[in-house]
């Protein structure tokens, strides 16, 4: 009886191969044709939005880079102005003499000690 499943299991499934062959279609070259052209033209679309991505990932990554460099050149641009008033504070005539009399208690020179060049 297994024998007999075996048998009509067989001869229904060679049915259903052959029934396959009669149905399937072979492309012609035309088709191929068709099918090839939409592959590349979809691999050229995925190609080229790769490419897009790319390039506005680049753009994206410059405009911070340059925003960043601009922050930090308004910073030193604000430190360079704080240090030159400083300058200008600890170079000025009156701040060295109040400190030359006051710190190290200096007088001003005497007409005999000054020396005039020529």
């Amino acid at each position: 009886m297994v024998r007999d499943w075996s048998m009509n299991l067989t001869a229904v499934s060679q049915s259903l191969v052959t029934r396959n062959r009669k149905v399937s279609h072979q492309l012609t070259g035309w088709w191929k044709l068709v099918v090839s052209g939409l592959v590349v033209a979809a691999t050229v679309v995925v190609v080229l939005s790769m490419l897009w991505a790319y390039g506005n990932l680049q753009y994206v990554t410059l405009n911070y880079q340059i925003s960043q460099a601009q922050e930090i050149q308004k910073q030193y641009l604000e430190l360079n102005r704080r240090l030159k008033v400083e300058l200008a504070n600890l170079t000025a005539v009156s701040r060295l003499e109040r400190l030359a009399i006051e710190s190290y208690h200096m007088t001003p020179p005497q007409p005999h000690q000054v020396v005039r060049l020529p």
